[in-house]
């Protein structure tokens, strides 16, 4: 992928962080950037009945937000090792449901676009949950709003797991072109143009 020209992608995590705390959109779209492959990976470790890769992937950015939302850096760990902490427990707690339940029905899963009619986390108070809910909605649309239904299509499977491979099959593009869209997502997301 392409290097960034935000003048967010010179600012480290832990500064990202508290941009991102105190309501700055694009400090936690810059996170957000850099910690999608690590959410997948640690993501491919978990596995639940009912859940698919793309719904931990889904979970993990949700535990992104939370981590934002509540690191401090007065704590002494770095955010990489505190997000890292929230997303695996996070699915944990999935894995721990899973296992009460029989199974999770069909209904219960949501598409990335309507994760902020669906969010449910009992250790957030009702204004955390509304605040997260309109985050994360503001998000899809500024995504929907800045990249072609291509770049977007593509940039949803990846995060959601799938190969290079897979998202050509499924969306009948060669390679080449997931990875243009994958390059041309991760530029215009990133540019200083995105509001």
């Amino acid at each position: 992928m392409g290097v960034s020209n935000s003048p967010y992608s010179s600012l480290t995590d832990n500064e990202l962080a508290i941009l991102s705390k105190n309501g700055d959109d694009r400090a936690f779209d810059e996170l957000s950037i850099r910690y999608l492959g690590t959410i997948r990976f640690i993501a491919r470790k978990y596995s639940a009945r009912g859940y698919e890769q793309n719904d931990f992937v889904q979970e993990g950015l949700l535990g992104l937000l939370y981590a934002c939302r509540t690191f401090d850096e007065a704590g002494g760990a770095s955010f990489k090792s505190y997000m890292a902490t929230v997303v695996e427990r996070r699915f944990v707690s999935i894995i721990r449901r899973s296992n009460t339940q029989k199974a999770v029905p069909d209904s219960a899963l949501v598409q990335i676009e309507n994760l902020g009619e669906s969010i449910e986390d009992t250790s957030l108070t009702p204004e955390e949950l509304i605040t997260m809910k309109e985050h994360l909605n503001l998000v899809i649309k500024r995504l929907k709003a800045v990249l072609s239904k291509r770049e977007y299509d593509v940039l949803m499977l990846y995060a959601g797991g799938m190969s290079y491979h897979k998202i050509s099959d499924k969306l009948k593009i060669d390679e080449k072109s997931v990875d243009n869209a994958l390059c041309r997502a991760r530029r215009k997301i990133c540019s200083d143009n995105m509001s």
